[in-house]
């Protein structure tokens, strides 16, 4: 080997060695092109030389389009069972609603709260099956099972896979048609709630909305939202018996069945399940009026020591099927329907009154309340009291901005969607239809009838729907803080947490009797 290769093999070793211990230095060690002779850096890319593309907005949202519900399939049994089916094939799930068209508002005058407890007592066992029984069967199936009362009805609902069909709608068949009502589950029941109503008396927004309810429908079933003490006291397993006889009947009934089931196997399944269920036709009722009211009148139940009041202020609208309801949301979803609404907007994040302040609209098959409310400190009750009425005077006396009604609309609408995103919200929807006797369509052109409301049309509806001058304030907190200064709205009525009359001399008597 020449000196000079084994001066280029040594160069060579050197140039490895340097570059393997490279990683432990500290110096910056460059790299050139082994192809190159003359040390010029390599050429950018042309992609490298070309100037960066300014990034572009995004494309504006197509109009929001009306979201259709999956075709429903509607008949009527030979007992007279009104049968749904919406055939969803996407899931191997079937969802099965059964509501009866009777609730809260149809209990008997001296026993409030009856129904509610008959849908209670409907998983506690039948005639062939103890409680544990029916949990068994429905865990072997893999179902679930609900049981909902509500004031205008009462709604079971089972969901499972749609192999178990058959086996689900003989449970269903089973609580609905042979309740038990065993006199060990009832008292079980009585003891339990008796412990809720204990616990459920002791918060002050459940006191204000019973309170509510009782002074805005007076004798009307409506003001009854809950069962009470009196009636866990005097109830009988006749009274249950007989509630459930006059009104567990097909012809007061409709089911609806969602999921992998077709329309004709659905009802082949539902004529086997509740083929010995008959029945006779449910007794009308006449609802008394509501209270007339000329003037606003607020109750101010006394709790003591309380640290903040929470405030209900409204009135009595008008029924869900009623051609204003949609104009009266909007203008409702602007006062009050979300943390973006006026209400919030201001007690919350303007004048820091409280964390949250909304308002709704009660979606009755009766006439419907309105309520506002929000939970404050008790010394700032009176500048909450001002902004209530300061919002609800502005709502029926000044059009809305067209730009606040369309972001109402726009949260009604584009939320609309996310409400029927599984097999059991579309089952709940079409009962929905049918419970308050809404067009076939409704929910097709939902979203189309929301965005249709101009502010003049939701002006017009808070005018003839919304009275803040002849409403109802029911203010629960302590009455030595609160009471003088409401009474600025107007003469202020005083109870207690049970509903017995106070005055403020008495309250401030027994309260220096604890000093």
């Amino acid at each position: 080997m020449s000196r000079s290769s084994i001066a280029a093999w040594l160069a060579l070793i050197v140039a490895l060695a340097s570059a393997g211990c490279g990683g432990g230095s500290s110096e910056t060690t460059t790299t050139t092109d082994t192809t190159s002779t003359t040390g010029d850096e390599v050429e950018a890319t042309p992609e490298e030389q070309a100037p960066a593309t300014p990034r572009q907005p995004p494309p504006e949202s197509a109009a929001p389009r009306d979201v259709h519900l999956p075709p429903s399939t509607r008949v009527t049994l030979r007992n007279g069972l009104e049968l749904d089916t919406v055939q969803a094939d996407r899931l191997p799930i079937v969802y099965a609603r059964l509501v009866i068209r009777s609730g809260l508002a149809r209990d008997p005058e001296n026993l409030p709260g009856l129904a509610g407890f008959v849908a209670e007592m409907l998983k506690q066992g039948t005639s062939t099956r103890d409680s544990g029984d029916i949990a068994d069967a429905i865990e072997y199936i893999g179902a679930s099972l609900d049981v909902i009362a509500e004031a205008d009805s009462i709604a079971l609902q089972i969901r499972g896979t749609a192999d178990q069909l058959d086996a689900m709608l003989a449970i269903l068949a089973d609580i609905t048609m042979h309740p038990a009502f065993a006199e060990a589950e009832i008292q079980r029941l009585c003891a339990r709630e008796t412990d809720r109503l204990a616990v459920a008396y002791s918060d002050p927004a459940t006191l204000a909305r019973r309170e509510f309810y009782r002074l805005a429908y007076g004798t009307h079933p409506y003001a009854h939202v809950d069962i009470t003490p009196a009636t866990i006291e005097h109830l009988t397993r006749a009274d249950l018996v007989a509630w459930h006889r006059t009104h567990f009947v097909p012809s007061n009934a409709f089911l609806v069945v969602v999921g992998a089931v077709t329309p004709a196997a659905s009802q082949r399944s539902v004529e086997r399940a509740f083929r010995t269920w008959r029945g006779g036709t449910v007794p009308a009722l006449t609802f008394p009026a509501v209270p007339d009211r000329t003037g606003r009148e607020i109750l101010l139940v006394h709790r003591p020591g309380s640290v903040q009041s929470v405030i209900a202020v409204g009135n009595l609208t008008i029924p869900r099927s009623h051609p204003d309801f949609v104009a009266l949301d909007v203008a409702n979803q602007v006062l009050g329907g979300s943390a973006a609404s006026r209400l919030f907007m201001d007690l919350r994040e303007r004048r820091s009154l409280t964390y949250g302040a909304y308002s709704s609209v009660d979606e009755l098959a009766g006439v419907s309340p309105f309520r506002a409310r929000a939970a404050v400190p008790n010394q700032r009750t009176a500048p909450a009291m001002d902004a209530f009425m300061e919002h609800l005077q502005r709502i029926v006396h000044e059009e809305a901005p067209q730009q606040e009604i369309a972001d109402a609309e726009r949260y009604m609408s584009d939320s609309f969607p996310l409400q029927i995103d599984t097999f059991g919200r579309i089952a709940w929807m079409v009962g929905y239809l049918r419970l308050f006797n809404l067009p076939d369509d409704y929910w097709d052109t939902y979203r189309s009838q929301i965005r249709a409301v101009t502010p003049a049309q939701a002006l017009a509806a808070a005018q003839a729907h919304l009275h803040p001058d002849q409403g109802i304030v029911v203010v629960v907190g302590d009455a030595n803080v609160v009471a003088e200064p409401l009474a600025r709205w107007g003469e202020v009525r005083i109870v207690d947490t049970d509903g017995a009359p106070l005055t403020i001399e008495q309250i401030r008597a027994a309260a220096a009797a604890h000093e």
